[in-house]
């Protein structure tokens, strides 16, 4: 194994970079060498993953999942008596980022934020979520959720899947919504605009999403790239689940003191 340092200029930004070579080859041997070693590859990436970050050293991974604007179905269990039923409201949402960490194959937490525009860069800024069992800080409360797949891939999107379709409760302050009147009135304004979500004024979160993912990878930010995000999949603007029942009375979006 060898190294070597050298300067890299990309447009106006010089960068000071140190090369670990493993092998060389020549290149009339490049091809019996492919044919004998097993190439490494990117893994099986999740649905709409927008950037995928992996720190060598500490072997922690950190995916960011992009959902375009769409009508999601959630229920939420305003009452802590054990008797009482949730209630389900189909709430128009911004673009939602999802920020997934890693150690090895084994997910370790979720956080999610909001967005009125799509991201062009890791130097995008955060506006935090008002979703339910989301803290301020944007970390999800996961519970005893557990789930399964093939690849750390296919357990993020099976992840994000479970956090759509759980019991929403009060066991986190979620951020309060822009406007007055709780789920109620969210559901309400939804069913009059489906993109209502985008031109609401959320409270923009502290860090950007940089910084956010140097820290869950356990690294500097000056050891992030650039950052070209990786080609969104084509995604259905429209989540098609069932209309809730329309509310008549109880649940009024209390909030955990």
């Amino acid at each position: 194994m060898q190294s070597r340092t050298f300067l890299r200029i990309e447009g106006d930004l010089v960068s000071l970079v140190t090369e670990v070579i493993d092998r060389e080859v020549t290149l009339p041997d490049l091809l019996t060498e492919l044919t004998t070693a097993q190439v490494a590859t990117t893994p099986r990436l999740p649905t709409g993953c927008r950037f995928w970050i992996r720190s060598g050293t500490t072997d922690r991974q950190v995916f960011v999942v992009e959902q375009p604007p769409s009508r999601r179905t959630i229920e939420y269990h305003a009452s802590r008596r054990r008797d009482s039923e949730p209630t389900t409201y189909r709430l128009a949402v911004p673009y939602v980022v999802f920020v997934v960490w890693t150690i090895g194959d084994q997910v370790e937490g979720l956080a999610t934020y909001f967005r009125t525009q799509p991201i062009a860069s890791l130097d995008a800024t955060l506006l935090c979520s008002t979703l339910p069992n989301t803290n301020d800080d944007g970390i999800v409360c996961l519970g005893s959720v557990r789930v399964s797949g093939a690849s750390v891939g296919e357990r993020v999107d099976a992840l994000i899947g479970a956090f759509w379709g759980s019991r929403f409760n009060q066991d986190l302050r979620r951020h309060p919504l822009p406007f007055s009147g709780g789920f109620r009135a969210w559901a309400s304004r939804s069913r009059r605009d489906p993109l209502a979500a985008l031109s609401l004024q959320y409270d923009p979160y502290w860090r950007t999403l940089r910084q956010v993912v140097a820290q869950l990878a356990g690294l500097a930010i000056t050891d992030l790239p650039a950052g070209t995000p990786i080609p969104e999949e084509p995604a259905e603007v429209e989540v098609l689940t069932p209309d809730p029942p329309t509310p008549e009375e109880g649940e009024t979006d209390a909030i955990a003191s």
